[in-house]
C-alpha cells in the first residue's frame, strides 16, 4: 500500500480557530493554575484536594495547548485533526459534568460553543486528510 502524502496543511480557518484555542489555553492554564478566583469567585482553596483540582485540571489544559502548538507549527492535519477529537470528548464531558453540578451557566454554554467550533474544524480537517479515490 502506498503512503498517502498531504499535498496541502491545515487549512487557514482551521489555523486561526487553533492558535484562539493555544492563546486561550493559555490564559486558562495561568488561572486554573495560579489564580482559580477569576473564574470562580466562590473557589476555596483551603484544602490539598482543590488545589490539586485546579491545578491538574491546568497541567491538562496545557499539555493540550502543547500538542495544538505542535501540530500547527508542523503543520500536520493529521496530529491536529487526533488532537481535535480529544478536545472535542474533553469538552463535551465537561459541559455535561457543568449541566450536573449546576445546570445551564454561561460556562456550559461557553463550552458547548467551543465543542462546536472543534467539530466544525475536525470535519475541515477531515476532509483535508481523507484518502482521495
Amino acid at each position: 500500500m502506498a503512503k498517502q502524502v498531504l499535498k496541502t496543511g491545515i487549512p487557514i480557518p482551521v489555523k486561526i480557530v487553533t492558535w484562539i484555542l493555544i492563546c486561550a489555553g493559555c490564559f486558562f492554564f495561568y488561572v486554573y493554575t495560579f489564580n482559580p478566583s477569576i473564574s470562580f469567585p466562590d473557589a476555596n482553596l483551603g484544602s490539598y484536594s482543590a488545589k490539586m483540582g485546579f491545578a491538574s485540571a491546568g497541567v491538562r489544559i496545557l499539555g493540550s495547548v502543547a500538542v495544538l502548538l505542535i501540530s500547527v507549527i508542523a503543520n500536520n492535519p493529521r496530529w491536529l485533526f487526533i488532537t481535535l477529537i480529544s478536545r472535542i470528548f474533553i469538552e463535551l464531558g465537561d459541559a455535561v459534568t457543568g449541566l450536573i453540578l449546576d445546570g445551564i451557566t454561561a460556562n456550559t454554554f461557553a463550552l458547548l460553543v467551543l465543542a462546536s467550533v472543534e467539530i466544525w474544524s475536525t470535519l475541515l480537517l477531515w476532509r483535508t486528510i481523507r484518502p482521495n479515490p
